[in-house]
């Protein structure tokens, strides 16, 4: 476990085979109060060697370099030291392979190296940066990071028929970090989960297409994308993105149907994350379930309340597990919850819960 004390600089380990983007981070990073950068590596052995002498309270780490490349680093940096690592990397563009396996392997955040692109300033890119640096340097990696993912086949002869009265739907906001937890939760539920899973990830559309079938290559339940009018199955877990709205209501035979509509603009209209558990408040009552994983801002603080006043169950991510705390830290002051666990706690807890009447 690694924690920078209050009272220093974060410390910094910049590791690239590029000496052009060591300097580009090095003179990102300098410019932030509050970060030291105490070295650079230019391959994955010069990065461990460094690590030993420098003791860094953050690694920036590449994924492609001579030697031994960054993904072959970071798990003997996870392994032996425990330190919160962020992938910056041309490979590590949200919705690319290599960034879900980092996140696997123990990395606490993943972000493409800064470039010239036209969709984004260098100066934005370096907030960017700083801001996820210093993040990961309040993260506490505590037990094995490394996610355990064997592939998986979901079983044909699960039954996965509408809700009934023994199941729950289970609505889930995942914002920053919620990716890395997500990839905990989901492949931890069994063959037989029997509730209804809808994650909200707070992130734009083009980046979940990749991870819905990352995480459905590794999960025992179906993992699928929301449709207009969907009824939601027993142990299936459905995505969507912040860019949708999603909210529940009885269908004309009384059966609980998924309703996905665009987002507006309106910067007065309730939150997405909002509306899912204010809904599934109203429409569940004690069969509706409310998680509130790492993420910025404050979407689903009031919604989660709801669920809690109709008798329904409240967890949160534990807000020393979480990358950003903000919309755990949200939900708390607006009240308490049943349960704050960290990720690789929720899986278990959300697999044993029985049936609650209104």
């Amino acid at each position: 476990m690694n924690h920078p004390p209050s009272n220093h600089d974060i410390r910094v380990l910049v590791v690239d085979d590029s000496p052009l983007m060591v300097r580009q981070i090095t003179a990102f990073l300098r410019e932030a109060d509050g970060v030291q950068v105490v070295g650079h590596a230019l391959d994955g052995e010069q990065a461990l060697a460094k690590v030993e002498q420098l003791k860094p309270d953050v690694i920036t780490l590449d994924v492609e370099m001579p030697r031994m490349n960054g993904i072959t680093a970071l798990k003997h940096i996870m392994v032996k030291y425990g330190i919160p690592t962020v992938m910056i990397s041309a490979l590590t563009t949200e919705g690319a392979r290599i960034t879900f396996d980092a996140l696997k392997y123990g990395a606490v955040d993943v972000i493409a190296k800064p470039s010239r692109r036209a969709d984004e300033s260098l100066e934005a890119q370096k907030d960017d940066i700083i801001a996820r640096v210093k993040r990961a340097a309040v993260i506490r990696i505590g037990k094995a990071r490394y996610v355990r993912m064997p592939d998986r086949a979901v079983p044909a002869n699960t039954d996965r028929g509408p809700l009934d009265s023994s199941s729950r739907l289970i609505g889930v906001a995942a914002g920053i970090g919620g990716y890395y937890s997500l990839l905990r939760i989901v492949p931890g539920l069994p063959p037989d989960f029997r509730h209804a899973l809808v994650a909200v990830v707070l992130l734009t559309p083009k980046y979940l297409d990749f991870f819905a079938t990352y995480l459905a290559e590794h999960a025992s339940i179906p993992v699928t994308f929301l449709r207009e009018d969907e009824i939601p199955h027993r142990g299936v877990c459905y995505l969507c993105s912040a860019d949708d709205r999603v909210s529940f209501a009885k269908n004309n035979s009384g059966v609980t149907a998924l309703r996905v509509s665009p987002a507006g603009n309106d910067p007065g209209r309730e939150g997405s994350v909002d509306l899912m558990f204010r809904s599934l408040a109203e429409t569940l009552g004690g069969r509706s379930v409310g998680v509130v994983l790492s993420g910025a801002g404050c979407d689903g603080a009031d919604g989660i309340h709801s669920i809690r006043n109709a008798g329904g169950t409240t967890v949160i991510q534990a807000v020393n597990n979480c990358l950003d705390p903000s919309m755990p830290l949200a939900v708390l002051e607006k009240g308490p919850v049943e349960r704050m666990l960290p990720d690789h706690e929720i899986a278990r807890f959300l697999s044993d819960l029985e049936y609650k009447a209104h």
